[in-house]
């Protein structure tokens, strides 16, 4: 995991926003730099797709309490997949 990795999750979980209007009310949000991280830190190159759509999910739920849409997820994980083999 390196700052370029982290910055592009950032990115790429604030523009898909799982919050939603949620988002205005997390004071500590931080564009989901702490989730990019927490992602980021579970995986490596031999990470399936299937395994980070799982972990993706499992973070955002325990952090937000969220229920995501496993077919959402599923198009973040492969960009992150893509993400972590650059």
């Amino acid at each position: 995991m390196n700052k370029n990795q982290i910055e592009k999750v950032k990115q790429l979980l604030t523009e898909w926003n799982p919050l939603g209007e949620q988002s205005v009310q997390v004071s500590d949000l931080n564009n989901y730099e702490t989730e990019a991280v927490d992602i980021l830190f579970l995986l490596d190159k031999k990470s399936s797709v299937e395994y980070i759509n799982k972990l993706i999910r499992k973070i955002l739920s325990e952090a937000f309490n969220l229920n995501i849409d496993p077919k959402e997820s599923h198009k973040i994980a492969t960009r992150i997949k893509q993400i972590i083999n650059e």
